[in-house]
């Protein structure tokens, strides 16, 4: 099986992940310096997170690989027309707030806090009453060592990444932050080509495992919610969508979109993924929230 990546750490580490659940022979890792990575090593910030996977996916069509592992977060909101996919975790949906080595981890509104997204920015704004929030690029690494040196005082990153980079936690000076985070925090993406006998023998195998079947539906949830009000992962959104009750029957999705002075929350709940959508969007429509959206464009 040939297995497409991006050549980033984190990227790889996903991909021997998924490769230990799959594969029963050695796989061929073909790694790919996306445009998204070339972008963020020129200390690029503000720009589509599509970069991140539409070299990869070139790939693919050209049958150049099998398979392609992605971060979720990164994939369109809307399915390739040419290529499938599933969801696949465990996920961990949290975010960290780590501050640089020796700083007591108690925020105060003046420190230099460092990220590049969007949601984060405000989620620090309104929740943590941050005013000195500033451009962060670069892997996670990278990021750490930034923040050790003295650039920050304390930046974001996702909890999934440093879980899977197996960074010792204990030398993190952190707090786990209960925000709402992105549609497909946390999950990783398997993409391919219809028919492709590699992805024929797991996927099928993967949809009859309940864990895993729910993982994929609420994150094709988030992004089929994401796709209806015409955002991504790079807008000022927060998501998350859960199957509760008994087996998982009712489907709830809610979220938070934030303006450049307020933000508003929503949430949508039925036994039909449609239903709860169309109810979620109802109420933030109500809310203004689809102004909001469109006050960073």
């Amino acid at each position: 099986m040939k297995i497409a990546t991006r050549s980033s750490k984190l990227a790889l580490a996903q991909t021997s992940f998924f490769e230990s659940w799959v594969s029963k022979e050695p796989a061929e890792i073909i790694e790919i310096k996306t445009e998204g990575d070339k972008k963020s090593a020129m200390g690029e910030v503000l720009f589509d997170k599509a970069n991140f996977v539409n070299d990869i996916e070139k790939i693919l069509l050209d049958d150049g690989a099998d398979v392609a592992i992605h971060s979720a977060k990164d994939m369109a909101a809307s399915k390739h027309p040419e290529l499938d996919h599933f969801f696949f975790g465990p996920k961990s949906r949290s975010d960290l707030l780590i501050f640089k080595k020796g700083v007591n981890p108690v925020f105060e509104k003046d420190m230099k806090l460092g990220t590049s997204s969007l949601r984060r920015k405000l989620q620090a704004k309104f929740y943590l009453g941050a005013e000195n929030i500033v451009p962060l690029s670069g892997n996670v690494d990278t990021r750490i060592n930034k923040l050790n040196k003295g650039l920050y005082d304390c930046i974001i990153l996702a909890k999934a990444g440093c879980q899977r980079l197996e960074l010792n936690f204990e030398d993190l000076n952190y707090l786990e932050l209960n925000h709402l985070s992105c549609a497909g925090q946390g999950v990783l993406a398997v993409q391919y080509k219809p028919g492709n006998e590699f992805a024929k023998e797991f996927i099928l195998e993967w949809k009859q495992n309940f864990l895993q079947r729910v993982i994929h539906d609420e994150t094709e949830m988030e992004k089929k919610f994401l796709e209806q009000i015409n955002a991504d992962c790079n807008s000022a959104i927060a998501v998350r969508a859960d199957h509760v009750g008994p087996k998982g029957v009712d489907k709830i999705i809610r979220g938070e979109i934030y303006g450049l002075n307020e933000y508003i929350s929503f949430v949508g709940k039925s036994n039909h993924i449609d239903t709860a959508i169309t109810d979620a969007i109802k109420i933030l429509e109500s809310k203004n929230g689809l102004e909001l959206l469109n006050e960073h464009n």
